[in-house]
């Protein structure tokens, strides 16, 4: 009697890898990416990797970001210090455990923003596929936050007198130094990296959706903006708080 074969998981496996791989791929060839995402959106791939970057940039900054939080608690009155204890910054390592959510919920949120921004054109947007397109984008801002955590060392941890010293300063906030905690992180939100990632968002809105790439651009470009000037809202209370 001949034995039954069992069916092989290397395919599989190695189609993951293969999505996982074109995190980094995208940077160097978007258009046989997306192109490979108008076949088949995926989004779990790349949000592993995207969680698990977030996750060692979060570990890296993690004494910076303490430092700001320890002196924008030097400005509040002892009542108000009392209340918020001895937390740390980022919550912890209850906070890392979830980093993954965060990452996957932002990541849903923008990919909405971007759904309605696309379908205010007139093209049957898809959600899934512009989901897809957006987590792998976003390798743009890991690479951002990477040289963020390069100029965080450079500058080490006397420096931090406050969230501002927290991000780079590579951003339209060099132009406008003065800038307040919530406007300077806006400003510094349109940056270089930012823009690219516009650039490869718009370049997979436009391969998977048969739409011009100008008009892709533009629809991403928006809805890049809205989800900038929500996501800086906190930093908006903590200036009200510091009078910043």
């Amino acid at each position: 009697m001949g034995t039954t074969a069992q069916p092989s998981t290397t395919p599989a496996t190695g189609s993951f890898l293969n999505d996982m791989l074109d995190v980094f791929n995208v940077i160097h060839d978007p258009d046989g990416v997306f192109k490979r995402v108008s076949d088949r959106a995926r989004i779990v791939a790349p949000w592993v990797v995207l969680s698990v970057a977030v996750i060692i940039i979060t570990i890296l900054t993690r004494p910076y970001q303490q430092a700001a939080f320890d002196a924008f608690k030097s400005t509040l009155t002892p009542e108000q210090a009392a209340k918020m204890g001895n937390r740390g910054a980022g919550g912890g390592p209850l906070g890392l455990i979830f980093t993954p959510v965060v990452v996957l919920v932002m990541l849903a949120a923008g990919a909405g923003v971007l759904w309605i921004a696309v379908s205010i054109t007139g093209t049957q947007a898809r959600y899934k596929t512009l989901f897809s397109v957006l987590a792998y984008s976003t390798i743009t801002y890991v690479l951002f936050a990477l040289v963020g955590v390069m100029v965080l060392t450079v500058r080490g941890k006397a420096g931090i007198t406050g969230f501002e010293d927290v991000r780079p300063p590579l951003g339209l906030d060099l132009l406008v130094p003065s800038a307040g905690l919530y406007l300077g992180g806006v400003l510094n939100g349109i940056n270089p990296f930012s823009v690219w990632g516009v650039w490869l968002a718009g370049t997979g809105v436009s391969v998977t959706h048969r739409m011009s790439r100008g008009a892709a651009i533009g629809a991403t470009a928006v809805a890049y903006v809205i989800c900038l000037l929500i996501i800086c809202v906190p930093l908006l209370f903590v200036a009200m708080m510091t009078k910043q």
